[in-house]
């Protein structure tokens, strides 16, 4: 995987990645086991979607009130949406799809990380995490992808959070859109390794 330490992801590394993680994951897709792949997936060799366009994100933000992290812009114009983000998430949104959770009818989530016993004395507690955040994922196994923007770095990316109820853990933070995506690669390839060519260890 790319290094992007200190440095913006752009389309040029976004679309290598995203290709080898297309054909990882339909080489090892087991009918018995998965669901089955869409046509366009198989056809195409491609989990993501056509790209959105600058003026589609150019809408999303000026819906959402805000300009949206880098990473996740560069993701967007690279594949609009995205299925089978690792083993637990079916479908990330597209920038038309994109919606604060609070907003959603996965605004449950909130509620139920509003008080609960994962946050230490001196950390915010994560039903207001929750409550501020954006939601990237639109279907998963009870488990769900976020984005917060008041945690943002000094390169305009915000925290990137993975939740699922059945973990037994609160909401696990990442640095970044483009880590959140990166960990779950690496966690598809830690339960499903697949043959040959990866890039998960570098």
């Amino acid at each position: 995987m790319f290094d992007t330490k200190g440095q913006r992801v752009n389309r040029e590394q976004w679309q290598p990645f995203l290709k080898l993680w297309s054909e990882e994951w339909i080489a090892g897709h087991a009918p018995e086991r998965d669901a089955p792949l869409d046509d366009e997936v198989i056809q195409n060799s491609w989990l993501g979607f056509a790209p959105a366009s600058a003026e589609d994100v150019a809408a999303a933000e000026a819906r959402l009130g805000r300009t949206l992290p880098p990473s996740l812009r560069e993701f967007l114009l690279t594949t609009n949406g995205w299925r089978d983000a690792g083993i637990f998430i079916y479908r990330l949104a597209g920038a038309s799809e994109l919606a604060w959770l609070a907003d959603t009818d996965d605004s449950s989530w909130i509620d139920a990380y509003s008080d609960t016993e994962f946050a230490d004395e001196d950390e915010e507690p994560e039903g207001e995490i929750l409550a501020r955040s954006l939601r990237l994922s639109l279907d998963g196994d009870a488990a769900v992808m976020l984005l917060d923007p008041k945690d943002v770095d000094e390169r305009g990316e915000w925290a990137g959070y993975w939740l699922a109820s059945w973990s037994g853990m609160g909401p696990e933070r990442f640095g970044s859109f483009h880590d959140l995506m990166h960990e779950q690669y690496t966690g598809f390839h830690r339960l499903r390794p697949p043959e040959g060519k990866s890039c998960s260890s570098s």
